[in-house]
């Protein structure tokens, strides 16, 4: 987390638009899912099919099981984000397993979820070709849920306590240090008294 910011409106739409080729429905259904769900990435991808899909179609909520939590204290459900719900589905026609228990970011082999280092190699290439790498702090996956966090405090007036449970904190200080507040702003506040 420490380093990492969250995204401008227009380093998302570069992302998006530099994610293209052979994976780029499952790099597309990641990044937009951390940004309309603000889910750890290693949470994203230990979905199972059966936590977003009843069969026929995609479910109103998202379910995170305890064991992909971070602290496995509890697992939770989440409403989906239609954005989110559309990139998830076209992941999940791509998959060749969609019984329940089955992987929606597998691995080749399918009986474990990509590994979240191969994830990062494959975003960071993404970065590199949306003229994002090493541009004004560092950026990674964590950036998404940073970038959610943003707009979920400021879209509840920036109540902390909301925000830290839309984010599952169990410490609004932690949800503090989420909030990437602009120092140049707090810099003329200050010089300004």
């Amino acid at each position: 987390m420490r380093g990492t910011r969250p995204l401008e409106s227009n380093e998302i739409e570069e992302i998006l638009k530099a994610i293209k080729g052979p994976t780029a429905v499952r790099q597309k259904a990641i990044f937009v899912t951390g940004l309309k769900s603000g889910l750890r990435i290693s949470c994203i991808l230990s979905l199972q099919v059966d936590d977003i899909w009843d069969g026929k179609a995609m479910r109103g909520r998202i379910r995170i099981r305890r064991s992909t939590t971070k602290g496995k204290r509890s697992g939770y459900d989440m409403p989906l984000h239609p954005e989110a719900a559309a990139a998830l589905h076209a992941q999940i026609k791509t998959l060749q397993d969609t019984r329940p228990g089955a992987f929606v970011f597998p691995r080749q082999d399918g009986k474990a979820p990509l590994h979240r280092v191969q994830a990062w190699k494959s975003f960071k290439r993404v970065l590199t070709k949306a003229g994002l790498e090493g541009a004004r702090g560092e950026l990674g996956w964590h950036a998404t849920r940073k970038t959610y966090a943003r707009k979920v405090y400021e879209a509840l007036g920036h109540d902390l306590i909301r925000t830290a449970y839309a984010l599952r904190h169990s410490c609004v200080s932690t949800t503090i240090r989420y909030l990437s507040f602009n120092e140049a702003d707090v810099d003329q506040i200050i010089l300004g008294l």
